[in-house]
């Protein structure tokens, strides 16, 4: 284990509807091996991509490198390797998110809640988005974490979470 990289995996590639396919989909193909294997191991291979597809940032202390990527299958990471000269600050902000649903009647309602997202912020002024939770604690921990690895204090720009 390579203990210069930090790896913070920031979300899944597919809404949670195309997750609960694909493992309908990975349950059917297991259903149906005996009958159709050709079929059903296209049905897990695809499954199998879409279920563990997620988006992450990789920062290398050593190398002085970061990636931002799309991983596949676990392991397959695609993304592009950038140099920094060093890391100027983490912080965390808060934001609202607003969701306009409308019913068959044309009336809508207006959802709202607060997000608290963790960012690192490098001397050259490239800004990354580390992570995005619904509860501030969440984020917190793992800023924690990552400024514990990289030795770089934590800037709270959240109002207190309400």
């Amino acid at each position: 284990m390579n203990t210069d990289k930090i790896d913070i995996k920031f979300s899944r590639l597919f809404p949670w509807h195309f997750l609960f396919l694909a493992l309908v989909v990975f349950i059917i193909g297991v259903a149906v091996i005996a009958e159709k294997t050709i079929l059903s191991i296209g049905l897990m291979i695809g499954s199998v991509f879409i279920l563990t597809a997620y988006s992450g940032t990789e920062i290398n202390t050593a190398d002085k490198t970061y990636k931002e990527y799309n991983s596949f299958f676990l392991f397959i990471k695609i993304g592009k390797t950038m140099k920094y000269g060093g890391i100027e600050k983490l912080f965390i902000n808060r934001s609202k998110v607003n969701q306009r649903m409308y019913s068959r009647t044309s009336q809508s309602s207006i959802f709202s809640h607060n997000e608290y997202n963790g960012y690192v912020k490098f001397d050259d002024g490239i800004k990354i988005q580390l992570l995005n939770k619904r509860r501030k604690k969440d984020v917190v921990a793992v800023i924690r974490k990552i400024s514990a690895f990289i030795h770089v204090e934590v800037e709270d720009h959240a109002l207190p979470e309400n």
